[in-house]
Protein backbone atom coordinates (compact mmCIF):
# COMPACT_ATOMS: atom_id res chain seq x y z
CA UNK A 1 0.00 0.00 0.00
CA UNK A 2 2.87 2.23 0.87
CA UNK A 3 3.95 2.50 -2.90
CA UNK A 4 0.56 3.20 -4.06
CA UNK A 5 0.03 5.79 -2.18
CA UNK A 6 3.31 6.86 -3.06
CA UNK A 7 2.62 6.70 -6.08
CA UNK A 8 -1.33 8.54 -6.47
CA UNK A 9 0.90 11.59 -4.56
CA UNK A 10 3.33 12.12 -7.29
CA UNK A 11 0.74 11.99 -9.86
CA UNK A 12 -1.12 15.02 -7.85
CA UNK A 13 2.21 16.62 -7.24
CA UNK A 14 2.89 16.54 -11.30
CA UNK A 15 -1.06 17.60 -12.29
CA UNK A 16 -0.30 20.57 -9.82
CA UNK A 17 2.63 21.47 -11.04
CA UNK A 18 1.47 21.51 -14.50
CA UNK A 19 -1.25 23.47 -13.41
CA UNK A 20 1.08 26.20 -11.92
CA UNK A 21 2.64 26.15 -15.09
CA UNK A 22 0.13 27.22 -16.59
CA UNK A 23 -1.02 29.61 -13.83
CA UNK A 24 1.80 31.67 -14.10
CA UNK A 25 2.61 31.38 -18.37
CA UNK A 26 0.01 33.78 -18.19
CA UNK A 27 0.81 36.30 -15.31
CA UNK A 28 3.99 38.20 -17.44
CA UNK A 29 1.23 39.43 -20.01
CA UNK A 30 -1.85 39.55 -18.42
CA UNK A 31 -2.16 43.68 -17.94
CA UNK A 32 -0.56 43.75 -21.51
CA UNK A 33 -3.39 41.94 -22.75
CA UNK A 34 -5.85 43.83 -20.92
CA UNK A 35 -4.35 47.05 -22.76
CA UNK A 36 -4.61 45.75 -26.29
CA UNK A 37 -8.04 45.83 -25.61
CA UNK A 38 -8.12 49.91 -24.83
CA UNK A 39 -8.92 49.80 -20.96
CA UNK A 40 -7.71 51.71 -17.70
CA UNK A 41 -4.79 50.37 -15.51
CA UNK A 42 -7.41 49.95 -12.88
CA UNK A 43 -9.17 47.53 -15.54
CA UNK A 44 -6.26 45.60 -15.99
CA UNK A 45 -5.46 45.52 -12.81
CA UNK A 46 -8.88 43.22 -12.16
CA UNK A 47 -8.17 40.65 -14.24
CA UNK A 48 -5.96 39.22 -10.95
CA UNK A 49 -8.37 40.72 -8.63
CA UNK A 50 -11.53 38.47 -10.13
CA UNK A 51 -9.45 35.71 -10.05
CA UNK A 52 -8.57 36.28 -6.42
CA UNK A 53 -12.62 37.08 -5.84
CA UNK A 54 -13.38 33.53 -7.25
CA UNK A 55 -10.53 31.59 -5.62
CA UNK A 56 -12.30 33.50 -2.36
CA UNK A 57 -15.64 31.88 -2.74
CA UNK A 58 -15.52 28.33 -4.30
CA UNK A 59 -12.98 27.14 -2.14
CA UNK A 60 -15.31 26.22 0.28
CA UNK A 61 -17.99 25.06 -2.43
CA UNK A 62 -15.50 23.24 -3.95
CA UNK A 63 -14.28 21.21 -0.71
CA UNK A 64 -18.07 20.51 -0.12
CA UNK A 65 -18.37 18.97 -4.13
CA UNK A 66 -15.74 16.75 -3.66
CA UNK A 67 -17.00 15.74 -0.39
CA UNK A 68 -20.29 15.46 -1.90
CA UNK A 69 -19.37 13.57 -5.35
CA UNK A 70 -15.52 12.77 -4.75
CA UNK A 71 -12.62 14.37 -5.06
CA UNK A 72 -11.72 12.52 -8.12
CA UNK A 73 -14.10 13.38 -10.21
CA UNK A 74 -14.50 16.89 -8.82
CA UNK A 75 -10.84 17.25 -10.14
CA UNK A 76 -11.52 16.60 -13.55
CA UNK A 77 -14.27 19.09 -13.34
CA UNK A 78 -11.84 21.81 -11.70
CA UNK A 79 -9.02 21.19 -14.69
CA UNK A 80 -11.65 20.84 -17.48
CA UNK A 81 -13.12 24.49 -16.68
CA UNK A 82 -8.98 25.99 -16.72
CA UNK A 83 -9.07 24.25 -19.98
CA UNK A 84 -12.12 26.16 -21.39
CA UNK A 85 -11.72 29.29 -19.97
CA UNK A 86 -7.93 29.51 -20.84
CA UNK A 87 -9.18 28.57 -24.47
CA UNK A 88 -11.89 31.66 -24.36
CA UNK A 89 -9.33 33.67 -22.69
CA UNK A 90 -7.03 33.07 -25.89
CA UNK A 91 -10.26 34.18 -28.18
CA UNK A 92 -11.42 36.65 -26.43
CA UNK A 93 -13.15 39.26 -29.03
CA UNK A 94 -13.20 42.07 -25.62
CA UNK A 95 -11.92 42.73 -22.50
CA UNK A 96 -16.03 41.75 -20.76
CA UNK A 97 -15.29 38.32 -22.37
CA UNK A 98 -11.43 38.24 -21.06
CA UNK A 99 -12.46 39.08 -17.41
CA UNK A 100 -15.05 36.25 -16.94
CA UNK A 101 -12.95 33.82 -18.62
CA UNK A 102 -10.71 35.04 -15.48
CA UNK A 103 -13.69 34.86 -13.13
CA UNK A 104 -14.15 31.24 -14.70
CA UNK A 105 -10.41 30.07 -13.84
CA UNK A 106 -10.14 31.18 -10.25
CA UNK A 107 -13.64 29.12 -9.80
CA UNK A 108 -11.31 26.08 -11.88
CA UNK A 109 -8.41 26.81 -9.72
CA UNK A 110 -10.28 26.89 -6.49
CA UNK A 111 -11.75 23.91 -7.04
CA UNK A 112 -8.86 21.99 -8.82
CA UNK A 113 -6.11 22.88 -5.56
CA UNK A 114 -8.72 21.87 -3.03
CA UNK A 115 -9.61 18.62 -4.45
CA UNK A 116 -6.42 17.58 -5.24
CA UNK A 117 -5.23 18.28 -1.75
CA UNK A 118 -8.10 16.65 -0.23
CA UNK A 119 -7.41 13.33 -2.35
CA UNK A 120 -3.93 13.58 -1.19
CA UNK A 121 -5.17 13.32 2.70
CA UNK A 122 -7.60 10.76 1.61
CA UNK A 123 -5.05 8.54 0.41
CA UNK A 124 -2.22 9.31 2.87
CA UNK A 125 -1.90 7.32 6.07
CA UNK A 126 -1.39 10.24 8.65
CA UNK A 127 2.25 9.15 9.63
CA UNK A 128 3.35 10.19 5.87
CA UNK A 129 0.99 12.90 5.94
CA UNK A 130 4.23 15.72 6.36
CA UNK A 131 5.93 14.27 3.18
CA UNK A 132 3.39 13.95 0.94
CA UNK A 133 2.21 17.73 1.88
CA UNK A 134 6.15 18.57 0.51
CA UNK A 135 5.53 16.59 -2.40
CA UNK A 136 2.47 18.65 -3.60
CA UNK A 137 4.11 21.89 -2.34
CA UNK A 138 7.37 20.81 -4.67
CA UNK A 139 4.73 20.58 -7.47
CA UNK A 140 3.38 23.91 -6.65
CA UNK A 141 6.67 25.64 -6.52
CA UNK A 142 8.35 23.81 -9.64
CA UNK A 143 5.11 25.09 -11.64
CA UNK A 144 6.11 28.83 -10.13
CA UNK A 145 9.24 29.05 -10.95
CA UNK A 146 8.52 27.63 -14.56
CA UNK A 147 5.96 29.31 -15.85
CA UNK A 148 6.81 33.02 -16.37
CA UNK A 149 10.10 32.25 -17.94
CA UNK A 150 8.16 29.94 -20.47
CA UNK A 151 4.98 32.38 -20.79
CA UNK A 152 7.48 35.25 -21.73
CA UNK A 153 9.21 33.55 -24.44
CA UNK A 154 5.64 31.95 -25.81
CA UNK A 155 4.21 35.73 -25.52
CA UNK A 156 7.52 36.56 -28.08
CA UNK A 157 7.36 33.37 -29.99
CA UNK A 158 3.34 34.34 -30.92
CA UNK A 159 1.27 36.90 -29.14
CA UNK A 160 -0.63 37.73 -26.13
CA UNK A 161 -2.83 35.00 -26.53
CA UNK A 162 -0.23 31.79 -27.54
CA UNK A 163 0.32 31.58 -23.49
CA UNK A 164 -3.32 30.89 -22.64
CA UNK A 165 -3.79 28.37 -25.43
CA UNK A 166 -0.43 26.86 -23.73
CA UNK A 167 -2.47 26.88 -20.63
CA UNK A 168 -5.34 25.61 -21.91
CA UNK A 169 -3.06 22.27 -23.16
CA UNK A 170 -1.53 21.78 -19.58
CA UNK A 171 -4.68 21.95 -17.61
CA UNK A 172 -6.58 19.40 -20.42
CA UNK A 173 -3.51 17.05 -19.69
CA UNK A 174 -3.89 17.41 -16.20
CA UNK A 175 -7.80 16.09 -16.60
CA UNK A 176 -6.79 13.59 -18.08
CA UNK A 177 -3.74 12.65 -15.80
CA UNK A 178 -6.56 12.62 -12.86
CA UNK A 179 -9.43 10.84 -14.87
CA UNK A 180 -6.73 8.33 -15.90
CA UNK A 181 -3.61 7.79 -13.51
CA UNK A 182 -5.47 8.53 -10.07
CA UNK A 183 -8.08 5.63 -8.52
CA UNK A 184 -11.45 6.46 -7.55
CA UNK A 185 -11.65 5.75 -3.95
CA UNK A 186 -15.26 4.18 -2.74
CA UNK A 187 -18.03 6.94 -1.64
CA UNK A 188 -18.51 7.81 1.38
CA UNK A 189 -22.12 8.20 0.98
CA UNK A 190 -21.55 12.12 2.68
CA UNK A 191 -24.92 13.81 2.43
CA UNK A 192 -24.66 17.60 2.01
CA UNK A 193 -26.04 17.98 5.64
CA UNK A 194 -23.32 15.96 7.21
CA UNK A 195 -20.52 17.66 4.84
CA UNK A 196 -22.00 20.88 6.38
CA UNK A 197 -22.33 20.44 9.67
CA UNK A 198 -18.54 18.87 9.55
CA UNK A 199 -17.16 22.59 8.06
CA UNK A 200 -19.30 24.07 11.37
CA UNK A 201 -17.91 22.01 14.00
CA UNK A 202 -14.44 22.89 12.65
CA UNK A 203 -14.90 26.58 12.55
CA UNK A 204 -15.69 26.47 16.08
CA UNK A 205 -12.39 24.54 17.23
CA UNK A 206 -9.92 26.58 18.68
CA UNK A 207 -7.06 24.66 16.84
CA UNK A 208 -8.82 25.15 13.45
CA UNK A 209 -9.81 28.95 13.90
CA UNK A 210 -5.89 29.66 14.58
CA UNK A 211 -4.59 27.67 11.63
CA UNK A 212 -7.12 29.67 9.45
CA UNK A 213 -5.04 32.70 10.83
CA UNK A 214 -2.08 31.20 10.14
CA UNK A 215 -3.16 30.38 6.32
CA UNK A 216 -4.54 34.03 6.04
CA UNK A 217 -0.78 35.26 7.58
CA UNK A 218 0.95 33.46 5.00
CA UNK A 219 -0.97 34.44 2.05
CA UNK A 220 -1.08 37.98 3.25
CA UNK A 221 2.76 37.96 3.42
CA UNK A 222 3.03 35.93 -0.30
CA UNK A 223 0.82 38.53 -2.34
CA UNK A 224 0.95 41.29 -0.48
CA UNK A 225 4.77 41.71 1.12
CA UNK A 226 6.67 39.28 -1.49
CA UNK A 227 4.87 39.89 -4.58
CA UNK A 228 3.41 43.68 -3.70
CA UNK A 229 5.40 45.33 -1.16
CA UNK A 230 9.21 44.32 -2.03
CA UNK A 231 9.15 45.01 -5.70
CA UNK A 232 7.46 48.32 -5.45
CA UNK A 233 10.47 49.15 -2.29
CA UNK A 234 13.10 47.86 -4.32
CA UNK A 235 12.30 49.98 -7.38
CA UNK A 236 10.43 53.25 -5.93
CA UNK A 237 12.74 53.54 -2.59
CA UNK A 238 15.90 51.80 -3.44
CA UNK A 239 16.00 52.34 -7.22
CA UNK A 240 17.17 48.63 -8.32
CA UNK A 241 15.82 47.46 -11.63
CA UNK A 242 13.87 44.67 -12.80
CA UNK A 243 16.40 42.40 -13.19
CA UNK A 244 17.64 42.69 -9.65
CA UNK A 245 14.12 41.84 -8.22
CA UNK A 246 13.75 39.27 -10.35
CA UNK A 247 17.28 37.99 -8.49
CA UNK A 248 15.55 38.93 -5.06
CA UNK A 249 12.12 36.54 -5.84
CA UNK A 250 14.24 33.72 -7.49
CA UNK A 251 16.65 33.53 -4.62
CA UNK A 252 13.83 33.07 -2.39
CA UNK A 253 11.89 30.73 -4.55
CA UNK A 254 14.78 28.37 -4.79
CA UNK A 255 15.98 28.20 -1.05
CA UNK A 256 11.99 27.39 -0.39
CA UNK A 257 11.93 25.05 -2.90
CA UNK A 258 15.37 23.44 -1.42
CA UNK A 259 13.90 23.64 2.27
CA UNK A 260 10.22 22.01 1.34
CA UNK A 261 11.04 18.54 1.11
CA UNK A 262 13.50 18.23 4.26
CA UNK A 263 10.55 20.06 6.29
CA UNK A 264 8.11 17.41 5.14
CA UNK A 265 10.49 14.93 7.23
CA UNK A 266 10.78 17.02 10.02
CA UNK A 267 6.70 17.23 10.10
CA UNK A 268 6.37 13.59 10.41
CA UNK A 269 9.29 12.71 12.49
CA UNK A 270 9.46 16.48 15.07
CA UNK A 271 5.79 17.04 15.08
CA UNK A 272 3.95 19.50 13.02
CA UNK A 273 3.22 22.54 16.18
CA UNK A 274 7.12 23.04 16.81
CA UNK A 275 8.30 23.34 12.69
CA UNK A 276 4.93 25.33 12.43
CA UNK A 277 5.69 27.49 15.59
CA UNK A 278 9.86 27.86 14.19
CA UNK A 279 8.79 28.58 10.45
CA UNK A 280 6.63 31.18 11.14
CA UNK A 281 8.25 32.83 13.76
CA UNK A 282 11.11 33.09 11.81
CA UNK A 283 9.80 33.99 8.38
CA UNK A 284 8.17 36.55 10.24
CA UNK A 285 11.56 38.05 11.30
CA UNK A 286 12.72 37.34 8.27
CA UNK A 287 10.26 39.28 6.32
CA UNK A 288 10.05 42.15 8.90
CA UNK A 289 14.12 42.37 8.04
CA UNK A 290 13.36 43.42 4.34
CA UNK A 291 12.75 47.12 5.76
CA UNK A 292 15.84 47.15 8.21
CA UNK A 293 18.51 46.50 4.70
CA UNK A 294 18.85 49.25 1.60
CA UNK A 295 21.72 47.30 0.44
CA UNK A 296 21.37 44.74 -2.75
CA UNK A 297 23.76 42.16 -0.61
CA UNK A 298 21.68 42.94 2.67
CA UNK A 299 18.22 41.92 1.03
CA UNK A 300 19.89 38.83 -1.06
CA UNK A 301 20.45 37.64 1.89
CA UNK A 302 17.71 38.48 3.74
CA UNK A 303 15.69 36.83 0.72
CA UNK A 304 17.72 33.49 1.38
CA UNK A 305 16.90 33.57 4.67
CA UNK A 306 13.47 34.16 3.96
CA UNK A 307 12.87 31.50 1.66
CA UNK A 308 14.13 28.92 3.78
CA UNK A 309 11.59 30.01 6.37
CA UNK A 310 8.97 30.66 4.62
CA UNK A 311 9.64 26.81 3.00
CA UNK A 312 9.58 25.71 6.85
CA UNK A 313 6.40 27.88 7.65
CA UNK A 314 4.28 26.47 4.36
CA UNK A 315 4.17 23.11 4.70
CA UNK A 316 3.28 21.87 9.04
CA UNK A 317 -0.11 24.07 8.69
CA UNK A 318 -1.94 22.23 5.88
CA UNK A 319 -0.66 18.92 7.30
CA UNK A 320 -2.40 19.74 10.62
CA UNK A 321 -5.49 21.07 8.84
CA UNK A 322 -5.13 16.89 7.45
CA UNK A 323 -4.81 15.63 10.91
CA UNK A 324 -7.85 18.07 12.07
CA UNK A 325 -9.83 17.16 8.97
CA UNK A 326 -13.40 14.85 10.19
CA UNK A 327 -13.28 11.70 8.07
CA UNK A 328 -15.84 12.54 4.91
CA UNK A 329 -15.09 15.93 5.09
CA UNK A 330 -11.72 16.63 4.25
CA UNK A 331 -12.83 18.45 1.08
CA UNK A 332 -14.57 20.81 3.34
CA UNK A 333 -11.50 21.20 5.82
CA UNK A 334 -9.22 22.12 3.00
CA UNK A 335 -11.53 24.52 1.35
CA UNK A 336 -12.29 26.22 4.63
CA UNK A 337 -8.33 26.97 5.60
CA UNK A 338 -8.04 28.22 1.39
CA UNK A 339 -10.70 30.39 2.09
CA UNK A 340 -8.78 32.27 4.77
CA UNK A 341 -5.79 31.96 2.40
CA UNK A 342 -7.25 33.53 -0.45
CA UNK A 343 -8.53 36.36 1.96
CA UNK A 344 -5.25 37.02 2.62
CA UNK A 345 -4.39 36.89 -1.55
CA UNK A 346 -7.28 39.90 -1.50
CA UNK A 347 -6.10 41.55 1.22
CA UNK A 348 -2.53 41.77 1.42
CA UNK A 349 -2.05 43.53 -2.05
CA UNK A 350 -4.42 46.04 -1.03
CA UNK A 351 -3.58 46.93 2.86
CA UNK A 352 0.32 46.40 1.79
CA UNK A 353 -0.30 48.98 -1.64
CA UNK A 354 -1.87 51.27 0.57
CA UNK A 355 1.10 51.53 2.98
CA UNK A 356 3.66 51.89 0.40
CA UNK A 357 1.35 54.88 -1.24
CA UNK A 358 1.76 56.62 2.14
CA UNK A 359 5.88 55.64 1.76
CA UNK A 360 6.33 53.60 5.46
CA UNK A 361 7.98 50.30 3.22
CA UNK A 362 9.50 49.52 6.46
CA UNK A 363 6.11 49.70 8.33
CA UNK A 364 4.57 47.62 5.80
CA UNK A 365 7.45 44.89 6.51
CA UNK A 366 7.06 44.90 10.12
CA UNK A 367 3.76 44.31 10.18
CA UNK A 368 2.99 41.18 8.29
CA UNK A 369 5.79 40.23 10.24
CA UNK A 370 3.79 40.82 13.55
CA UNK A 371 1.23 39.03 11.82
CA UNK A 372 2.84 36.00 11.28
CA UNK A 373 4.93 35.78 14.49
CA UNK A 374 0.64 36.74 16.18
CA UNK A 375 -0.33 33.61 14.27
CA UNK A 376 2.68 31.46 15.27
CA UNK A 377 1.71 32.45 18.88
CA UNK A 378 -2.11 31.32 18.33
CA UNK A 379 -0.54 28.13 17.55
CA UNK A 380 1.19 27.55 21.13
CA UNK A 381 -2.25 27.70 23.01
CA UNK A 382 -3.29 24.31 20.34
CA UNK A 383 -2.38 20.58 21.28
CA UNK A 384 -0.04 18.99 18.86
CA UNK A 385 -1.94 17.15 15.91
CA UNK A 386 0.00 14.34 15.12
CA UNK A 387 -1.20 11.33 16.67
CA UNK A 388 -4.85 12.74 17.66
CA UNK A 389 -8.22 14.04 15.99
CA UNK A 390 -9.57 16.86 17.53
CA UNK A 391 -12.59 17.05 15.45
CA UNK A 392 -15.09 14.15 15.81
CA UNK A 393 -15.85 12.04 12.53
CA UNK A 394 -19.00 12.84 10.61
CA UNK A 395 -21.73 11.35 11.41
Amino acid sequence: MPSAVSRQVWVIAIGVGFVMTGLTLVAPILPLYALEFGVSYTAAGALITGFAVARLFFSVLGGVAGDRWGARRVTVFGTALLAVSSVTAALAPNYAVLLGSRFIEGIGSAIFATTAFQYLLQVTPKERLGRATAAFQTGLLVGVAIGPLVGGFLAELGDFRTPFWAYSVLAGTVSIMAWFFIEDLPSRGTSARQVFSAAGRLIRSPSYVALMLVGFSMMFMRAGARVTLLPLYAEQSLGFGAGDIGILLSVSALTNLLIVNPAGRFIDTVGRKPVAMIGLTTAGVATAGYGLFDSFTGLLIVSMVFGLTSGLASIAPPTMVGDLAPEGAEGSAVGVYRMAGDLGFVVGPLALGAVADAGAFTAGFFITGAIMILAAGMLSFIPETRRSHQVDPVS
